[in-house]
């Protein structure tokens, strides 16, 4: 059973580089190894032989180029199906890219930071005239006036 196993993966990794043979993409030394395999077994010489017909085959079609609105046709489909998940309105952050986002979001940040600094205190904080009076609020009206 062990002889059988070993046999089998060893025509599965031939017919795994068939490919690469054909395209003569393999190294010297596997095209070697691939070439004496095909030489001594009648099964992978075989497959081998059924994978250029295939190849050839397909190589005899034509090339054809898909239809004028076929892009189109298919956004719509996709569309309808998924009912706008895919192609659907696009959300404002989605529409405008992030780095113009981004640049606006930085002028705002350095107009407030112009703003603050070019008021007279430096901060957006009220500073009262330091020649005012410190009179708590309604003390005014609580005292008799001359």
């Amino acid at each position: 059973m062990g002889d059988t196993e070993t046999a089998g993966d060893e025509h599965e990794a031939i017919e795994a580089v068939f490919s690469d043979y054909y395209e003569r993409a393999l190294p010297e030394a596997k095209a070697k190894e691939v070439e004496q395999h095909l030489a001594e077994c009648d099964v992978c010489r075989q497959s081998y032989e059924e994978f250029k017909e295939t190849v050839g085959a397909l190589s005899g079609l034509h090339k054809m180029s898909a239809p004028q609105r076929f892009e189109a046709n298919g956004e719509d489909k996709i569309r309808r199906r998924s009912a706008g998940r895919f192609f659907g309105r696009k959300a404002f952050g989605d529409r405008v890219p992030f780095e113009l986002l981004a640049i606006i979001a930085l002028l705002i940040g350095l107009a407030v930071f112009y703003f603050i600094r070019s008021s007279g205190t430096g901060s957006l904080r009220y500073e009262k005239d330091p020649g005012e009076e410190k009179v708590a609020p309604g003390a005014r009206e609580a005292m008799p006036q001359p």
